[in-house]
């Protein structure tokens, strides 16, 4: 673009621009110094424009100026009443919600047989009568829940050292100015090192209906936001979930005798509910009917009429799930990958 000269006010700036437009002349107004710069973008026009730019300084308010101004309005108003009134291109039909192949995500394969692995390892059979399992505290269990229990008596089992303790211990000790001496035992382990425990409570299922729908959920949910996060990202947010929910659990009932995948697949889902919502070019979907299904079991369980349920476990996932699933992203600039 070329420069032909500046105009003391944007109207008159305005105006001349109108009057090269009719004469088939495009350019430009821009703000400079207090002026009104006025820019000419063919090269060949440079001249021409420069005569009219005289021209017009020597009487900017004539009527041929003005009427060109009038007719330039004129005829973008018309091209923004045609734009207004163009149809608007139909909706492509959504496509069909898929299971995303095993072989595309294997964190949510290496999850789904840690679970079966390591509840397996704490399984000795089948309470009389039941589908529940008869859970062997010891070896493997007292390894994976959020903090290790005693036996006292039969079926008894008490934390040794729980949050609120370790809260009133620490609180005591700025308060009254003594030395706080982390625990060895109880939550003072996961602070001496055992940081597994924030996490293993994910993968201990009491029941076979409890493992089965659990890990039908997490194939279904997690691959989804692997496929399409990566795995780096996916399991970042898989972590993130299972210590906030275990934590969040053990903060609100004092009992590490907790356990189970529903605390992510609650998370997982919160993090698809916000992007299918509110992130549409994400690519990410629910599957038909899943924010029903899993609101309404979400209450039902907080009834109480299904026994006890790690409801805080669910509670804590689903936020997180959500909160995380409503920051913004950068998303790639080439295609999606297909589900």
């Amino acid at each position: 673009m070329r420069h032909i000269g500046s105009l003391p006010d944007q109207a008159r700036a305005l105006r001349l621009r109108a009057w090269l437009l009719t004469h088939d002349m495009a350019a430009d107004v821009e703000a400079e110094d207090g002026e009104w710069s006025v820019w000419i973008h063919d090269e060949d026009h440079v001249d021409s424009a420069r005569g009219e730019f005289v021209a017009f300084t020597a009487d900017p308010d004539a009527e041929r100026y003005q009427l060109a101004e009038q007719a330039v309005k004129q005829q973008q108003q018309a091209e923004s009443k045609r734009l207004a009134r163009r149809p608007s291109p139909p909706r492509r039909p959504a496509q069909p919600w898929s299971m995303t192949p095993w072989r595309k995500c294997p964190v949510t394969m290496v999850l789904i047989g840690l679970s079966i692995l390591l509840t397996a390892l704490c399984v000795r059979g089948f309470e009389q009568g039941t589908m529940d399992f008869d859970m062997a505290y010891e070896p493997m269990m007292s390894r994976l829940t959020i903090v290790a229990v005693e036996q006292r008596g039969d079926d008894v089992w008490v934390p040794t050292y729980n949050l609120s303790r370790a809260w009133k211990d620490f609180w005591s000790s700025i308060t009254q100015g003594l030395d706080y001496h982390l625990p060895t035992h109880g939550v003072g382990k996961i602070l001496r090192g055992q940081f597994w425990r924030l996490v293993t409570p994910i993968f201990l299922h009491f029941s076979v209906l409890h493992i089965l729908f659990n890990l039908l959920w997490m194939r279904m949910l997690g691959g989804e936001i692997e496929t399409r996060r990566g795995v780096a990202r996916y399991l970042g947010l898989v972590l993130l979930i299972a210590v906030i929910s275990n934590v969040g659990q053990y903060a609100a009932t004092s009992s590490p005798l907790f356990g189970g995948m529903s605390g992510v697949v609650y998370g997982v889902f919160g993090y698809l509910w916000m992007k299918e919502r509110y992130d549409p070019a994400s690519g990410m979907s629910l599957p038909p009917n899943c924010a029903f299904w899993m609101i309404g079991w979400f209450v039902l369980c907080w009834t109480g009429l299904i026994g006890p349920i790690a409801n805080w476990a669910h509670t804590f996932g689903l936020a997180v799930g959500m909160l995380v699933g409503l920051l913004p992203v950068r998303h790639r600039t080439g295609p999606s990958p297909n589900p």
